[in-house]
């Protein structure tokens, strides 16, 4: 077993994009871990006003998958074909379009978040909180998207480790400030939770600005006059087209945790923060499984342009099992060592006893998040998105009704949220394996032959 470890070429190919990308997500754990305990000072409906916020905001980086999914898959496509052109051209496209969505969100999000924070059931007192951290972070969306877009432009080339080196910087920039816009220290100036958010938002104008240079240096980028300059849109069609429905799955992940948010606080508000403290403990699995589902984006992004299909199946299959391989241990800390994980981060006994309660649930099932993850990624890779989105999308809708059923109707109290949770994760995690193995799709797509013909392209 150790020699088939070893001798697998494609380990280290994975590991060489994966594990930069979890080590940059590694750095925004560290970020919200940090932030929790600078604003943890402020009191227990602070912890919860930006925890309800943060559900949002994970809406908000979900959406703009519609065009940074896109760009990735086809850029790394481009790249492997070796037409360098047209993935430049793709990326400054891809801008154009982020910008256009950032200002519609904005539009969108700006007047409602207050109705949106009533929904969800929040105290008044806890609604303030959440409503000061999100109005600063929607003000500042262009910087956030086009950041998180041009990590997607790394990721696709597999260049992910200068990304990293950008955004753990921008993290320590972030760690610095937030004692002294928080708390006030040096200044005396306190501003509490809009200070949390105007942290995050000087220290992701440096980090764009510095992705900026460097995707102009490793030549991922055209000159800047060429990026300002409004585009042909050849490539726009084809980017949303892979790029919504990977928004649609991850869009709706992200707000069926507010409407949870309905049931979950009718059992306290210590559930509620102790769920907030909970996600950053599973941010490492998860991020782990998000490295690896960049690595399958690229390397079966750039292997489908080069007409290798034997190649893609290779490096799914070795991503799925290393991916649970990792995933293991764990999942058995979560089962089996909950007390030592949450104390450290939540002084509260009550928010620890329900904190607990969640990650020992989640354990069970943390691999198949990992399966989850990973084949969504190789789907984009492939730029076909449509067919894991029928999947995910319903499973995860019915985690409302399924936890209302379990938590309320059976009597399961807050536990019954988390099952409902859980057993949708194993569902989506089983159900992507065997589409991307056995789906027809998938087969159409991999079957020898010619690649489909690419869709014709404008002239710029």
């Amino acid at each position: 077993m150790s020699r088939f470890w070893r001798r697998s070429a494609l380990d280290r190919e994975i590991f060489r994009i994966a594990v930069p990308a979890f080590l940059g997500f590694l750095g925004f754990i560290l970020f919200d871990v940090i932030n929790i305990f600078w604003v943890g000072k402020l009191g227990t409906p602070v912890i919860a006003g930006v925890a309800s916020a943060a559900f949002l905001t994970w809406a908000v980086y979900a959406a703009m998958n519609a065009t940074t999914v896109g760009a990735n898959s086809l850029i790394a496509q481009f790249f492997g074909a070796g037409k360098k052109e047209e993935a430049l051209s793709a990326a400054v496209q891809a801008a154009w379009l982020s910008m256009g969505a950032s200002l519609l969100i904005m539009t969108a999000l700006l007047p409602s978040m207050g109705a949106v924070f009533r929904l969800m059931g929040l105290h008044p007192g806890t609604a303030v909180f959440a409503r000061q951290y999100l109005t600063i972070y929607v003000c500042a969306l262009p910087l956030y998207y086009l950041c998180n877009l041009a990590g997607s432009v790394f990721n696709a080339y597999g260049d992910t480790r200068t990304n990293v080196l950008i955004m753990s910087s921008s993290v320590a920039v972030n760690m610095l400030l937030d004692p002294v816009l928080i708390l006030g220290y040096g200044t005396g100036r306190p501003f509490g939770v809009a200070g949390a958010a105007a942290a995050s938002v000087f220290a992701t104008a440096c980090a764009l600005t510095l992705q900026a240079v460097f995707l102009r240096r490793r030549g991922f980028l055209p000159p800047l006059r060429e990026v300002f300059r409004p585009p042909a849109f050849a490539h726009a069609r084809r980017i949303l087209r892979i790029g919504l429905p990977a928004a649609s799955v991850n869009v709706v992940w992200s707000l069926v945790y507010p409407a949870l948010t309905v049931i979950i606080t009718r059992f306290g508000e210590a559930q509620l923060a102790g769920l907030s403290v909970c996600f950053r403990l599973e941010g490492v699995p998860y991020y782990l499984g998000i490295g690896f589902s960049t690595a399958m984006a690229a390397l079966i992004g750039q292997s489908y342009g080069r007409g290798n299909r034997r190649r893609v199946r290779q490096i799914a299959a070795r991503g799925r099992l290393l991916i649970t391989a990792l995933l293991l241990p764990v999942a058995l800390a979560f089962v089996l060592l909950p007390d030592l994980l949450i104390r450290p981060l939540a002084p509260d006994p009550a928010v620890v006893a329900s904190a607990v309660r969640y990650l020992r649930v989640i354990g069970y099932f943390e691999i198949f998040l990992g399966w989850e993850l990973l084949f969504q990624g190789a789907f984009n890779g492939l730029g076909h998105t449509r067919d894991y989105m029928l999947i995910s999308v319903p499973l995860t809708v019915a985690r409302w009704p399924l936890a209302w059923l379990l938590a309320i109707t059976l009597g399961l109290g807050a536990p019954g949220i988390w099952w409902a949770i859980s057993l949708s994760t194993l569902a989506k995690g089983a159900w992507l394996s065997w589409l991307f193995r056995r789906g027809a799709a998938t087969t159409r797509l991999l079957e020898p032959g010619p690649l489909p013909a690419p869709e014709p392209v404008l002239q710029q």
